[in-house]
């Protein structure tokens, strides 16, 4: 049947070429591109008689100690985060660590930045001053707080809406019998001890007393 076997040959024929036509390409894959590393973490600790600066990486923490630097790798812990080698050993929980330099302990406790506990604590402008030393915290609400004389006297007030023009705020509040009032300015400003540079030179008159300093934003946003 000769026919047949032509009609079979022409019919297999046609399907084998609708196949290859119907067979897409595999789709390409591409590797995602690796994560960025993440930055270290820097913390300050203050120890029974010296202080040191950990960073900490992925598998490590650096210790800078008043002699020397020292790079630990990371062990295992049933707690916390544990850094040693043979002579040295950092165990940190939480705000707090073990450091062990041989025979010798001391027990650690972080030491916290004071502009990073303003902004946890909800605060969103702050200044510094010095001679005398002093710092004011606005918070939500226009909360006012003001520590000066080294701490010595504190005074805490709410702010009507300041005045505002384009470079200049002013706050002006009562507090029991001081009258408190605060002039932030867009100037930039140093800071007369450390030479931080800062965004805005801030005076603050307490009572007859004026307090020239530096400030800036606490928020992050």
């Amino acid at each position: 049947m000769p026919g047949v076997t032509r009609f079979t040959a022409v019919l297999v024929s046609g399907l084998l070429a609708v196949g290859c036509q119907a067979a897409a390409p595999a789709p390409e894959t591409s590797t995602p591109p690796a994560a960025a590393p993440k930055p270290p973490i820097v913390a300050r600790f203050d120890c029974d008689t010296l202080a040191l600066t950990a960073t900490y990486h992925a598998n490590s923490v650096v210790l800078d100690l008043p002699d020397r630097s020292v790079t630990l790798p990371q062990t295992e812990s049933a707690s916390g985060a544990r850094y040693s080698n043979e002579s040295t050993t950092f165990w940190s929980k939480g705000r707090e660590a073990m450091l062990t330099l041989g025979a010798r302990k001391e027990t650690c406790r972080e030491r916290r930045e004071p502009w990073q506990e303003a902004h946890d604590r909800g605060v969103e402008f702050r200044a510094v001053g010095q001679e005398p030393g002093w710092f004011l915290e606005i918070a939500g609400g226009r909360r006012m707080r003001l520590v000066y004389d080294y701490a010595e006297h504190v005074v805490n007030a709410v702010a009507p809406e300041p005045t505002v023009t384009e470079t200049v705020s002013t706050y002006e509040a009562v507090s029991g019998p001081h009258p408190l009032k605060v002039r932030i300015e867009k100037r930039p400003c140093n800071d007369a001890m450390s030479g931080e540079a800062f965004p805005a030179t801030v005076t603050v008159t307490i009572d007859t007393r004026t307090l020239r300093g530096c400030g800036r934003s606490v928020r992050t946003d």
